[in-house]
């Protein structure tokens, strides 16, 4: 599949980067990473690994290595990214925005680029509610958060960079756990509404029952883009890996299917019933937050407010073309249900990851 390609990844030590290595093992690729230790395993694996850091100039990696890959790469995939929602507009960008400009820059140099992968989310349509399909995001948006923000003008640094080189943009929607098993390899905020939503002291939080939760396993994510990449390129274009409306689950569904498995688990020793907050528009919550009276209350409303804005604004991420990209290729998305459910249970029994899964097994 990669024979007489030579990738540089970044990323290498996050949670999509690890799934393409194990894809990738026998190939010539550069792996960006921050830590030494980090360096020695992934050398230990055959590759070639570059310490450095997207939020410096030229990676903050040697010159050496920065020389080997423009000499050497046809292939950039650029998959490191900064996906905390409560950062300043400055941090953000400093991994996201400032990140990819160092990227661009690099991939203007290599001598023998034939294809530019970025790495990108559904989320960049911020507030827009609607039907969105594999094009680019019109200006003027507003943004649940400047995670959102700066993703969005990563894209239009790729977009502007497509008259220059054979670029695409993969835009990934909620990507949780492994496909089987639902094994958390590295918790985002999806994982922590897990755990604040059920039996939450919270009286209301912003979301609409009818909401598609776009959920996808990190497995699934990973082969389709090496699929899509390696076998289905298009310079210029968007693609969305995303459960779609076909399989996406509406909030209501999910809440319940959440709120079963928290009520089965053996943690759940009472067997009493778990209740969730109410949902309320985005309106009705923002009036929560400025009329609360217990600070406490207030102060973990406004903590959770960061990641579950989202669960109020109705959007469809349409992927049909990827779906057709992917035809034949043997990677059909899982059912997200029982992902979401394994992956509940999971959390549970590992209480977000404070204890290892066999301990947790064990325990059990």
């Amino acid at each position: 599949m990669f024979s007489g390609r030579c990738l540089f990844l970044t990323g290498a030590s996050g949670l999509l980067g690890t799934e393409l290595l194990r894809l990738m093992d026998g190939a010539k690729v550069f792996a960006l990473v921050r830590r030494e230790e980090q360096a020695q395993e992934l050398a230990a694996r055959g590759f070639r690994p570059v310490l450095g850091d997207v939020s410096r100039e030229r990676l903050g990696i040697s010159d050496r290595d920065y020389q080997d890959i423009v000499c050497s790469a046809t292939d950039v995939v650029h998959a490191a990214a900064d996906i905390r929602f409560d950062l300043t507009l400055a941090e953000s960008r400093a991994v996201n925005l400032f990140g990819v400009q160092e990227m661009l820059e690099l991939a203007f140099s290599c001598r023998r680029l034939e294809k530019f992968l970025h790495v990108s989310t559904v989320y960049v349509n911020g507030y827009r509610q609607g039907i969105f399909a594999e094009t680019p995001v019109p200006r003027g948006q507003r943004f649940v958060n400047y995670y959102q923000q700066s993703k969005y003008e990563a894209e239009g640094l790729v977009l502007d960079a497509m008259r220059r080189i054979p670029a695409a943009i993969y835009r990934l929607s909620l990507v949780i756990a492994d496909s089987v098993h639902g094994n958390v390899s590295q918790y985002n905020y999806f994982h922590h509404l897990l755990r604040w939503l059920p039996g939450s002291p919270l009286p209301v939080i912003p979301g609409d029952p009818d909401v598609l939760v776009d959920l996808v396993p990190n497995d699934w994510v990973a082969a389709a883009l090496v699929h899509l990449f390696t076998n289905r390129f298009c310079a210029g274009s968007i693609r969305h890996l995303c459960a779609g409306p076909e399989l996406s689950i509406p909030l209501s569904e999910a809440m319940d299917r959440i709120c079963r498995v928290v009520e089965s688990h053996p943690s759940n020793s009472s067997g009493r019933r778990i209740g969730i907050p109410q949902l309320v528009s985005l309106g009705e919550y923002n009036r929560f937050l400025g009329n609360c009276p217990d600070r406490e209350i207030a102060a973990l409303a406004d903590l959770v407010g960061h990641h579950v804005r989202l669960l109020a604004i109705r959007q469809v991420h349409l992927n049909a073309l990827t779906v057709g990209e992917l035809m034949g290729s043997g990677v059909a998305p899982p059912d997200p249900r029982s992902c979401l459910e394994n992956t509940t249970r999971f959390c549970l029994d590992t209480q977000w990851g404070r204890m290892p899964p066999r301990t947790a097994a064990a325990a059990d």
